[in-house]
C-alpha cells in the first residue's frame, strides 16, 4: 500500500471521527460543505490544539483524486486527531498489517495466479469496450435537484449549477424544473451552489441522460428564510433564536434595487427588522451565508420587492 492510498484511507478515518460528533452527516468527506469544513476545523483545534485553514482542506481532503501527499506536518496533525501519535506511527502501523495480510494470503494467490491474470485481462477488455461506447455517446444530460429533508422538488432560483471544464465555471440553464447540461460527452463534475443547501459536487458519468440528487438543506439558512417570510406569534423567542445563531461580530449586508449600493447593519438591527411585524422581513430573500463554527459571521440579503 503506498503513501497516496494510505492518505486516501486516512480520509475515511477522518470521516469516522467527524461523524462520531455530528452522526446525522450522511455526506462523504468530498462533499463537505462550507459549515462541515468550518466544525471540522473547530474539532481538531479543540482535541490537538493545531489550527487547519480552510484552504487546506478544499485543497487536499475535499478532492477525489490526489496526484502528491500533503506536508507532512499536517498530516501529523490529522492522523493524531484520528488516534495515531504521527504520520510515521500510522504508515508502520496499515503497512505492517498490510504485509501480514499478504503473507497470509499470498499462497492462494500463487495458485490461482495464471486463472487470474486471463480474468483481469478479460474484464480489462470489457471496460475497455464499454469505456470506448461511453466516451462517444453525447446528446443532452438534466439534472434535477430535491431537497433531502422533504424529497420536493428544490425551488427555481434557489439553486446555481455549474459545470467544471478545464478549470472554468459553466453556468448551467434551467428548463421545466431542472438543469441541462448540452452535448453531453464524457464524466463531468457538476458544482452546486446555493444560500438555502449545503454546497456539493455531483460526478455525472458518461453515457448519463438522466440524473437526480438529494441536497443536504442548511438548517440556519432554511431558519432564515422561514422567519423571513412567515409571521411569528412568539417574538421574544424569534429574537432568542436569532440571538444564538448570529455572532455578535457579524457581517450583514443589505444589497439595495438599482445599484444603489448596499447598506451595513449590525447584528442588533437586523434582529430588530426581522422580528418587527411588517412587510418588510417577509420581503427579504437570502443570497450568500457563511458560518464558523456553529454561528453566522456574514449574511447578505435583499428585498424581493421595493
Amino acid at each position: 500500500m503506498n503513501d497516496i492510498a494510505l492518505f486516501y484511507l486516512l480520509k475515511e478515518k477522518i470521516l469516522v471521527k467527524y461523524r462520531e460528533h455530528y452522526p446525522y452527516y450522511t455526506g462523504t468527506i468530498h462533499s463537505f460543505g462550507n459549515k462541515d469544513i468550518a466544525q471540522l476545523i473547530d474539532l481538531i483545534e479543540k482535541d490537538c490544539n493545531e489550527r487547519v485553514s480552510e484552504k487546506w482542506v478544499y485543497t487536499h481532503l475535499k478532492p477525489t483524486e490526489n496526484e502528491k501527499l500533503p506536508r507532512k506536518d499536517m498530516l501529523d496533525i490529522f492522523c493524531k486527531w484520528t488516534g495515531y501519535s504521527n504520520w510515521d506511527a500510522y504508515v508502520f502501523h496499515h503497512k505492517d498489517e498490510h504485509a501480514q495480510v499478504m503473507k497470509a494470503q499470498k499462497p492462494e494467490v500463487q495458485k490461482r495466479n495464471t486463472k487470474i491474470t486471463y480474468m483481469v485481462m478479460g474484464i480489462a477488455a470489457v471496460i475497455f469496450g464499454s469505456a470506448i461506447v461511453l466516451t462517444a455517446s453525447g446528446g443532452d444530460v438534466t439534472i434535477c435537484l430535491r431537497d433531502r429533508y422533504t424529497q420536493k422538488e428544490v425551488e427555481e432560483g434557489k439553486v446555481t449549477l455549474y459545470v467544471l471544464d478545464n478549470g472554468k465555471k459553466e453556468k448551467l440553464t434551467h428548463k421545466d424544473g431542472c438543469f441541462v447540461i448540452k452535448e453531453h460527452k464524457g464524466e463531468k463534475l457538476v458544482v452546486a451552489e446555493s444560500p438555502y443547501y449545503k454546497a456539493d459536487t455531483l460526478k455525472i458519468a458518461a453515457g448519463t441522460t438522466q440524473y437526480e440528487f438529494d441536497l443536504q438543506p442548511d438548517d440556519y439558512a432554511m431558519m432564515m428564510r422561514a422567519y423571513m417570510n412567515n409571521n411569528a406569534d412568539d417574538w421574544k423567542k424569534r429574537r432568542r433564536q436569532l440571538d444564538a445563531v448570529i455572532s455578535d461580530d457579524a457581517v450583514i449586508v443589505e444589497v439595495m434595487f438599482d445599484d444603489i449600493g448596499v447598506e451595513f447593519l449590525n447584528k442588533e438591527e437586523f434582529i430588530n427588522k426581522m422580528t418587527t411585524p411588517s412587510k418588510i422581513a417577509r420581503a427579504m430573500e437570502i443570497v450568500e451565508i457563511e458560518y464558523s463554527g456553529k454561528k453566522i459571521v456574514s449574511l447578505k440579503y435583499m428585498q424581493k420587492e421595493k
